[in-house]
């Protein structure tokens, strides 16, 4: 079972606690639309990584049998503290490079896609980091840190790095000097030209101030606004994990030098070869306003509904994975990336909001009876799952001839 299924509950009565606080100080600091899918792309991530840790934990064992030069003692105090402290150094040049090279960023660019910066905006992670992730912890196997001090404290940081996503706490004197605050990490999420390429700290921000990547928060300066300079505008899950990966496969494809094709890949970040693009110029990111299709209440209270369905399920799966076959997981996992690319659909208003629900229902309906031998789902809960699926269509259906019918009639007075 993977340790992080213990830390959900918490992280989603932390967020809970900063909606409250949010409505009670009447900031603006949550949409809803942007929260379901920043929540969305981390749930993708952390059931995906059922499937791809075996990577991670295979290259670094591997690594450290091989060439480890000695095996420090897992016994040791110092050894977990050089172990944490090595870790975020080594972390810092995994999230420095992810923001400077085109594939590194296409699988890290996920984590900055929200245009907002709250709680949810920290579960927004990459379901694709491992591929290349694992290079930058080598230094860590060869010189020997045991395997079980840097997972353990690969977790911890990752979970530091969880309450530095949000705005409502201010800097914090000495502090600041010393570790990622939300202060300087709200500098690292800004999308504003000061403020690029800043803070990459996990832990300790004294690496910045080392490598001269530190930047302060300027509370007199303009605005922050979160997100990346080409905004995604879409509330798919799926689609922020692989479009730029696409956008470079286009690229390789058109571009007519071979060199190109070759290195595109590994250029800077927004890198484009000559022969079918321009170099890209810095937007105005105060000219657009933030995505947000209009998205009426009811289907905002539907949508819930079903994504609550789908935390419990996430937390199910997660608790039990360990103990089923590679292959009923798979399956699994395939079947939750459908639900949720739905759910973000649902809330893009796609005319056929109907139909792909049910479509989604039947994903369900089939991976159950695939594995209904593992699972051994009795007779009455088959009764409440197909009422669950016939009532929301309906419920659904109504929604969307509703909203059809008050757009008529708005549509109508106008004339």
């Amino acid at each position: 079972m993977d340790y992080i299924v213990y830390a959900i509950p918490v992280f989603i009565l932390l967020i809970a606690t900063e909606v409250i606080v949010t409505v009670v100080r009447k900031k603006d600091y949550y949409r809803f639309s942007d929260a379901i899918n920043s929540l969305s792309a981390g749930m993708i991530s952390i059931t995906s990584g059922i499937l791809t840790k075996v990577v991670s934990v295979t290259i670094y064992t591997g690594l450290f049998s091989v060439f480890g030069l000695w095996e420090m003692s897992v016994e040791s105090l110092w050894v977990w503290v050089v172990g944490f402290v090595f870790y975020d150094l080594c972390y810092y040049w995994n999230h420095r490079l992810g923001h400077e090279i085109n594939v590194l960023w296409a699988a890290h660019a996920v984590h900055h896609q929200s245009e907002e910066y709250n709680l949810t905006t920290a579960l927004r992670q990459s379901s694709s980091g491992f591929i290349f992730g694992w290079l930058f912890y080598v230094p860590m196997a060869v010189v020997g840190v045991p395997a079980v001090v840097f997972f353990t404290v690969g977790l911890i940081n990752l979970l530091y790095q969880f309450w530095v996503h949000t705005r409502h706490v201010p800097k914090l004197g000495w502090f600041e000097w010393f570790f990622v605050t939300p202060s300087n990490h709200r500098v690292h999420h800004a999308k504003n030209r000061r403020y690029l390429d800043k803070n990459y700290g996990g832990v300790f921000i004294l690496w910045d101030r080392l490598f001269g990547t530190f930047k302060e928060e300027d509370e007199q300066y303009e605005p922050i606004r979160y997100g990346t300079l080409k905004p995604l505008r879409s509330w798919n899950p799926l689609w922020a994990n692989l479009h730029l990966y696409a956008g470079m496969w286009q690229d390789c494809k058109a571009t007519s030098r071979w060199q190109e094709k070759l290195t595109l890949w590994f250029r800077k970040t927004g890198y484009r070869p000559s022969d079918i693009s321009t170099p890209m110029k810095m937007p105005d990111i105060h000219a657009y306003e933030n995505y947000q299709p209009t998205v009426v209440r009811p289907l905002m209270v539907y949508t819930a509904f079903h994504f609550v369905l789908m935390i419990i399920a996430t937390l199910a799966l997660m608790g039990s994975y360990h103990l089923m076959p590679m292959w009923f997981n798979t399956l699994w996992v395939v079947v939750f990336i459908v639900q949720l690319v739905v759910i973000g659909w649902l809330l893009e208003k796609n005319q056929k909001l109907v139909a792909l629900e049910a479509g989604r229902f039947a994903t369900v309906a089939a991976a159950l009876c695939i594995t209904h031998q593992q699972l051994a789902v009795p007779a009455s809960l088959w009764g409440l799952l197909c009422t669950l699926a016939v009532v929301s269509l309906l419920v659904l259906n109504r929604i969307q001839y509703n909203d059809s019918r008050q757009a008529h009639l708005q549509k109508s007075q106008e004339i």
